[in-house]
């Protein structure tokens, strides 16, 4: 069951996921998505609406929504970093394709 805590935690590292992600900074936040992960599990298991105070409720729904924030964010700085690797692997395995196709040249 998630907790306010782990949605705190959670809110957190996705935050310091968020500053990696602007500052292109891709093994920090490899190394902060492994952290989160841990945390994040605990969410598979959803937790009924009606447990905890309605204050409690409000503060993790408002966490858990900026988390859903700094998720885009995050995508967003990301992607561009994903495709341009993407294409370097495409390119990569077109190119040993080629050398074992058409053996070295020179």
């Amino acid at each position: 069951m998630l907790t306010l805590d782990d949605c705190m935690t959670l809110l957190q590292h996705y935050e310091a996921m968020a500053v990696a992600a602007r500052s292109n900074d891709w093994d920090k936040l490899v190394e902060l998505e492994t952290l989160t992960a841990a945390v994040r599990d605990k969410a598979n298991h959803p937790f009924p609406p009606s447990s905890g105070e309605p204050q409690m409720q409000q503060e993790m729904a408002a966490a858990i929504q900026r988390i859903l924030e700094l998720d885009v964010e995050i995508r967003i700085h990301a992607e561009p970093f994903l495709e341009s690797t993407r294409k370097l692997l495409s390119g990569t395995v077109q190119d040993r394709r080629v050398r074992t196709t058409y053996g070295a040249l020179g």
